[in-house]
């Protein structure tokens, strides 16, 4: 028991510990209309179509995905994509 606490308050102390997250660069889709709008999320095609109103006929892809380092509490933006430079990121719909 007291072996599990210490590995516990070790786990709690260790100032190595990181968050990461992945963002996604996605490609929403009308066939209907023909109209695209591209959004970066936290969230993958399909967390993201269920967490946002959508048309039924709307597709969502993914164009590109990368890794963030920290968190995104306090809805601070996600990171930029490392491979196209440090344009500001764009926020999904309210």
């Amino acid at each position: 028991m007291r072996a599990f606490g210490f590995l516990i308050l070790i786990l709690i102390w260790n100032p190595n510990a990181a968050a990461e997250y992945r963002a996604f660069e996605l490609v929403i889709k009308n066939p209907t209309t023909g109209q695209e709008r591209v959004v970066i999320s936290t969230l993958d095609p399909r967390q993201y179509r269920h967490y946002y109103p959508m048309r039924y006929e709307e597709q969502v892809d993914y164009r590109a995905t990368w890794k963030c380092k920290g968190n995104t509490s306090g809805h601070k933006p996600v990171c930029p994509n490392p491979k196209q430079g440090s344009g500001p990121a764009a926020t999904p719909p309210a």
